[in-house]
């Protein structure tokens, strides 16, 4: 069906633009390949050659062809039909094309026997084939697992080879992407294994550490479109997650794959990550950059909700990140109010906002105008806010070291106790406990009443939620 399409595309062009069009397409000998239907590591590359689809192979005198990814690599061909003789697929995978790009160009000259030339280009869209499944290489224990994770970032790009420093802290344009990361099959819960020198471990094993594989710029057209595809596929539901302070473009990544891993989320994982300094010194430049990064932040919910086509959308902020995420949610909602509907539940982890701004201005609004669920996740033993509340002078929103944040229509739950860490600021992701409710909640739907992770606190005419603690 896809050929027959095809043709009649290049008959309508033939018509409309006169008989004198000649045209070649990219075929294997069942589908013709374009900006639709993309080039993958599956198909038979023996078959695939050019077919001149529109035009007469006897007014044609000569050709020339040139294959180009960007313009260091590149390949030139003495005329189309010396394409079969290049390994393409090897060249492909030498050059990590399904990996680090989205097209690849076809550029034919075509030369007439009455010496007029004509110009072609044909793009075709790549796709790497990612599964979740424990992968073995060459037959050797080298176990692990590839998550693919889509993204969206407003950090300036960094021309470097190097995947884990490829966005820096910078402010950019917002761009679009996918990455893969690896989790070795050992994986403990709540934990991002990296090399440790203690250990005496001084590179990345992806036996061992969670990995930042590979990652592949893409058009916004592109990336949505590709986006709804998987999820159309995986069951149409999909998370978002908005890192907060200290957190490099790498660490982002890593943390959505441990997410997805340990939630055994099915669904699309992505993430959005703007331009933290990932640098404990940088906490003001952070406070900075997420109040710059709400605006890009807002556009791209306002897409993502819209172009995804899930039905089931979990929205999840850490820390500062909450700060851009509530904003930008109440400002979008507050111009396209049905775009509330997308939403599936708000999960708000150990937010660093002003506790007193949060009850009065934000959360409120949340309520009335997004009218979903809301989980509010804070703890007593957070030190990091403890650090922030002294730098403002005020108490923070996922700080309960001096009283639990309670907002009516938001479910607080007091994860204090449960993260014995330095820092106790990531529990939301690293405790057994936490990673069972949320698991409970996005799986079931359940609200805090009938989840049994928890046991009801009311004392002073309100009422929160507590986590259970582990007698083991």
């Amino acid at each position: 069906m896809k050929h027959i399409l095809f043709l009649i595309a290049v008959l309508f062009s033939t018509v409309f633009f006169g008989q004198n069009t000649y045209q070649f397409g990219i075929t294997d000998g069942n589908d013709f390949y374009s900006t639709s239907k993309c080039l993958t590591p599956k198909i038979a590359y023996g078959r695939l050659h050019f077919e001149l689809v529109t035009g007469s192979i006897e007014n044609i005198e000569s050709t020339t062809l040139s294959v180009q990814l960007e313009s260091s690599k590149s390949y030139k061909f003495s005329s189309y039909e010396s394409f079969q003789h290049l390994d393409f697929l090897n060249w492909l995978k030498e050059y990590k094309a399904f990996k680090d790009f989205d097209k690849i160009y076809f550029n034919l000259v075509i030369t007439l026997k009455n010496g007029i030339k004509k110009e072609q280009t044909l793009i075709v869209c790549l796709e790497e084939i990612i599964t979740r499944s424990v992968t073995t290489e060459n037959t050797k224990k080298k176990k692990f697992i590839e998550i693919p994770i889509s993204f969206a970032t407003d950090r300036k790009e960094v021309k470097t080879k190097e995947v884990n420093n490829r966005f820096g802290g910078n402010r950019g344009e917002l761009k679009y992407g996918t990455c893969v990361v690896s989790v070795p099959y050992n994986h403990q819960l709540g934990e991002i294994e990296r090399p440790s020198y203690w250990k005496l471990e001084f590179s990345e094993d992806v036996e061992k550490h969670v990995v930042l594989q590979s990652l592949k710029l893409q058009d916004k057209e592109t990336y949505f479109q590709k986006m709804a595809k998987r999820i159309a596929k995986n069951g149409k539901s999909t998370f978002l997650f908005v890192h907060g302070y200290n957190v490099s473009f790498a660490d982002a990544a890593r943390r959505t794959a441990q997410i997805t891993f340990d939630l055994k989320f099915d669904g699309e994982a992505v993430f959005y990550s703007w331009p933290s300094q990932a640098s404990t010194a940088g906490y003001t430049i952070d406070e900075a950059n997420i109040e710059w990064a709400q605006h890009n932040m807002k556009n791209y919910l306002k897409d993502y909700l819209t172009k995804s086509g899930a039905t089931d959308v979990y929205l999840v902020a850490h820390s500062m990140g909450n700060r851009g995420l509530t904003k930008a949610l109440i400002e979008l909602i507050t111009e396209n109010p049905p775009l509330k509907n997308k939403i599936t539940e708000i999960i708000l982890a150990a937010p660093d906002i002003d506790a007193d701004v949060f009850k009065r201005d934000i959360a409120p609004k949340m309520v009335k105008k997004i009218q979903k669920p809301i989980t509010l996740y804070v703890s007593s033993d957070d030190l990091a806010l403890v650090a922030s509340r002294k730098v403002h002078g005020n108490k923070r929103a996922g700080d309960a070291g001096e009283g639990v944040v309670i907002v009516r229509g938001v479910e607080t739950i007091d994860a204090s106790g449960v993260d014995t860490s330095f820092l106790s600021h990531s529990y939301f992701a690293t405790t057994s406990t936490i990673i069972a409710d949320i698991l409970d909640l996005m799986k079931s739907g359940k609200r805090a009443a009938d989840r049994e992770t928890l046991e009801r606190i009311s004392k002073e005419n309100v009422e929160y939620w507590k986590v259970k603690q582990n007698k083991n």
